[in-house]
C-alpha cells in the first residue's frame, strides 16, 4: 500500500523540502562584507600607487631633458610692419632705428624687450624709456627725456671744444638731435675747474650745485623770458641757503654783474623787473650791477660810460 502525498489546497505538494531556495548563493555576512571592502580598497591602493610612481618617473624624465626654451602660443611670427615712438623732447623715430638697428625679417617675438628697455635708460640723454609689444607686428617705444638749462663748455687738446648740457638734477651730457635755435638762448655755466670730476667710463659727475640753482633758471624761463634771453653766464660757487655768503651770480647784456640769494627766487625777479622800469636804469644801456642778495635792500651800480 503506497502513501499519497498531501497536498495543500493550492495542490503544490506540502513538503518542506520543495520551499528551499532555488539559488546556491547565501546573504553575505557583515564580516564577509568587510573582507570583500578591504580587498577592494587594496586593488585600489595598488593602482594608485602604481600611477604615482608612473607620474614621478615622467615628471624626473621631463626635469633632465634640456630645455627647449618658451612655447610660443602666439602662432608664427611676422615681421615688425611699424614702429610706434614717442617722446617729450627731441629724440625722433630716425634716432632710434640708428641707435637700434635694422629691423628686416625681425619679429616682435625675436626682440629681448627688457634688454632694449634697459640700454635705452643707459643712455644720457633719456630719463626714463619704455618699450612694448603691440601685436601682430608693431613695436612700441615711448621716452621721456632730461631738459637741459645750461650749456657747459669745455677744451681739451685730444678732442677740442665740445659743449656739454646740464640738466637741473646737475646731470651732465652731450646731447643728440637738438638744433642751434634750440640751445642758443641756454646760458652757459662759469665753472671752477675742481668742481668739475671725470667718470673712469667717461662723462662727468653730477654737479651738486646746480639744484640749488635750477629753480632760478626755470622760474625765470617759464615767467621772465625776456631776462632768461638776456642772460650769458651763470657761476655758483657758493650757492647754498646755510652759507651766510651765498649767492648765485649771473652776467647778461643789460646787467653785468647780478647776483642773486639762494632763496625766494619770485621775490627776487619782481624787484629786479620793477627797477630795470626805473627811468634810469631804461636809459642807460648797460648797468653795472645789481644786487638782490640782502632781502629787501638792492644795491644797483649804473655804467659810468
Amino acid at each position: 500500500m503506497t502513501k499519497k502525498n498531501k497536498s495543500n489546497p493550492s495542490g503544490r505538494s506540502g513538503n518542506w523540502k520543495n520551499l528551499a531556495p532555488k539559488t546556491s548563493r547565501r546573504p553575505a555576512s557583515k564580516a564577509a562584507r568587510r573582507k570583500r571592502l578591504m580587498g577592494i580598497s587594496r586593488f585600489l591602493g595598488i593602482v594608485l600607487a602604481i600611477g604615482a610612481l608612473g607620474f614621478v618617473g615622467w615628471f624626473l624624465q621631463q626635469q633632465a631633458k634640456p630645455e627647449s626654451g618658451p612655447i610660443d602660443l602666439t602662432g608664427a611670427g611676422v615681421p615688425i610692419e611699424n614702429l610706434q615712438f614717442e617722446s617729450n623732447g627731441v629724440l625722433h623715430k630716425n634716432w632710434f632705428k640708428n641707435w637700434f638697428g635694422p629691423m628686416r625679417d625681425r619679429t616682435l617675438m625675436d626682440l629681448d624687450i627688457e634688454k632694449i628697455q634697459s640700454e635705452l635708460n643707459q643712455e644720457a640723454q633719456i630719463s626714463f624709456a619704455i618699450v612694448s609689444r603691440q601685436f601682430p607686428a608693431t613695436l612700441k617705444v615711448e621716452i621721456h627725456e632730461k631738459k637741459p638749462i645750461l650749456r657747459l663748455c669745455l677744451r681739451s687738446k685730444t678732442k677740442g671744444e665740445q659743449t656739454w648740457l646740464i640738466a637741473s638734477d646737475g646731470f651732465l651730457y652731450q646731447g643728440s638731435c637738438y638744433s642751434h635755435a634750440s640751445l642758443i638762448h641756454l646760458p652757459f655755466l662759469n665753472l671752477q675747474p675742481d668742481m668739475l670730476k671725470p667718470l673712469e667710463g667717461g662723462g662727468y659727475e653730477k654737479l651738486q650745485g646746480v639744484a640749488a640753482v635750477s629753480p632760478l633758471l626755470e622760474l625765470v624761463r617759464k615767467d621772465y623770458p625776456g631776462f632768461y634771453q638776456d642772460w650769458q653766464i651763470i657761476s655758483y660757487q657758493r650757492p647754498h641757503q646755510d652759507d651766510a655768503g651765498a649767492h648765485i651770480h649771473v652776467k647778461s647784456r643789460k646787467v653785468r654783474n647780478l647776483r642773486f640769494a639762494p632763496r625766494d627766487f619770485a621775490n627776487q625777479l619782481r624787484r629786479l623787473k620793477y627797477l630795470l622800469s626805473e627811468n634810469d636804469f631804461r636809459r642807460t644801456r648797460v648797468v653795472e650791477s645789481i644786487d638782490l642778495s640782502h632781502d629787501r635792500s638792492v644795491f644797483a651800480k649804473l655804467s659810468t660810460h
